[in-house]
């Protein structure tokens, strides 16, 4: 399942993953790691690193493990050492200091990575399990811009990709009395 998404199901009712979308960097029998990717928060990097003159991209929330730290996933490969490639073209983490001086200098763009405060993690089969009581729905990536969507149209998005029928929940309001 590396390299594939997690689509939170509608019906599911978790404080922090309801409507998410996890990227999975990892996936084996030891557990599971990914990074939300659809929901930011209220911070960028020039507060964590102020300064960063071109700091102003977005921090999303990874997932509920580690939130105080910072984690990156990329679409520069070898132009930052120690990277992890996990797809095609997507790659996680590598030499942060490498990675700021690109953004300062302008030759990492915002559409190259993804900041992310937390990741998401699972234990020994628990992703499985989850998988099992339909609290996930896997999809695809149907192609490598995983950076260029829009994060807050996301989950409805992928939802109608996986089952038209699903349209339903994916206009749904996340907060019913507003419908």
């Amino acid at each position: 399942m590396q390299g594939k998404l997690l689509i939170a199901h509608p019906l599911l009712s978790d404080a922090f993953f309801n409507r998410s979308v996890i990227y999975l960097t990892n996936h084996s029998q030891e557990g599971s790691v990914g990074f939300c990717i659809n929901i930011k928060t209220q911070f960028c990097l020039r507060d964590v690193r102020p300064q960063i003159k071109n700091g102003n991209l977005p921090i999303f929330e990874g997932g509920p493990v580690a939130q105080n730290q910072l984690f990156f996933m990329h679409t520069l490969g070898a132009q930052i050492s120690d990277s992890v490639r996990i797809s095609k073209n997507i790659y996680v983490g590598g030499n942060f200091e490498e990675l700021l001086h690109g953004i300062e200098h302008n030759t990492i763009l915002p559409h190259q990575l993804r900041l992310f405060a937390g990741y998401s993690g699972w234990g020994e089969h628990q992703l499985d399990d989850e998988m099992a009581n339909h609290h996930w729905l896997l999809n695809s990536l149907k192609n490598n811009d995983l950076f260029l969507h829009n994060p807050e149209n996301l989950w409805s998005l992928q939802l109608t990709e996986i089952k038209s029928s699903y349209e339903v929940f994916a206009n749904f309001a996340d907060t019913p009395s507003l419908n």
